[in-house]
């Protein structure tokens, strides 16, 4: 068996008519040296099958089944099977472009990184817009890019996994997982607490994914979710509040910051 040099997480649920698109276009990246950890999060269409039909076609697929428990504890699940050097995040209703693994692989090993942080397509049906909130191709160490992640900490820039790449070695290390229960910001939870062991952060402006923004779509459900409960949707906002100011702590940093962070409650109101 090949040792992969990326692992991909795939959480699904319910996703029988489009996450063989999603697999296809991972499978499709110039790079043979990858698993795929599938995770089918309970389903009740037709997704647990196709997932298997298509492991007996692509022996770099590995659907994992389990009893409905959210995308959190999907993921998670997956952790715990993943193999390669590096992991890179997928929801099961986007897709990558071409050279996708390539532009993250070739980016994080050209600068001995611990996270590369990349543009991405947005996709409303036919309007594509090129999101990149960053404009740079740096490599900084990680207490200089605290005072962008302060300003922008609400954006999807920082708070989505699917535009990064991560080292499986310091996820494993730091004991890194998804908050279990938290229907909302949990990419962003894991963000903050994987940046807590990192060194350097590389970006880059190279369009690494494409997010199918519809009102079908994972990240749309989970905000509706949030304004029919407003109250869950507080307790939530502050709890990542609460990782947020963690990853300062942890760095040092926060007194540095005291007057400002707070702020980051303000804007992801505003926001969304």
């Amino acid at each position: 068996m090949v040792q992969p040099v990326v692992s991909v997480v795939i959480p699904v649920y319910n996703g029988e008519r489009f996450i063989e698109a999603c697999i296809r276009s991972v499978l499709a990246q110039d790079l043979r040296e990858m698993e795929l950890i599938v995770v089918d999060d309970g389903s009740t269409d037709g997704t647990w099958p196709l997932l298997e039909r298509l492991a007996g076609t692509d022996d770099r697929v590995h659907p994992v089944h389990q009893a409905n428990a959210g995308v959190s504890a999907a993921r998670n699940r997956a952790l715990q099977e993943c193999r390669g050097e590096f992991i890179r995040f997928v929801d099961a209703d986007d897709v990558l472009p071409e050279g996708s693994m390539r532009a993250l692989l070739e980016k994080i090993r050209e600068n001995e990184s611990d996270l590369v942080i990349a543009g991405y397509t947005e996709v409303v049906g036919p309007v594509r817009n090129a999101r990149c909130l960053r404009r740079c191709e740096d490599t900084l160490p990680c207490d200089d890019i605290l005072p962008h992640l302060n300003k922008w900490a609400n954006s999807f820039f920082y708070g989505v996994l699917w535009n990064k790449l991560f080292r499986r070695d310091l996820i494993e290390k730091n004991q890194v997982r998804f908050i279990s229960g938290l229907n909302w910001g949990e990419d962003f939870a894991f963000v903050c607490r994987y940046m807590a062991g990192v060194e350097k952060v590389s970006y880059t402006q190279t369009l690494v994914y494409e997010y199918q923004r519809n009102t079908g779509g994972m990240t749309v459900k989970q905000f509706l979710s949030c304004i029919s409960h407003p109250l869950a949707n507080c307790r939530m906002k502050w709890q990542l509040f609460q990782e947020l100011k963690a990853l300062f702590v942890r760095r040092g940093v926060y007194d540095q910051y005291r007057g400002t962070l707070w702020l980051y409650l303000f804007r992801v109101t505003l926001s969304n």
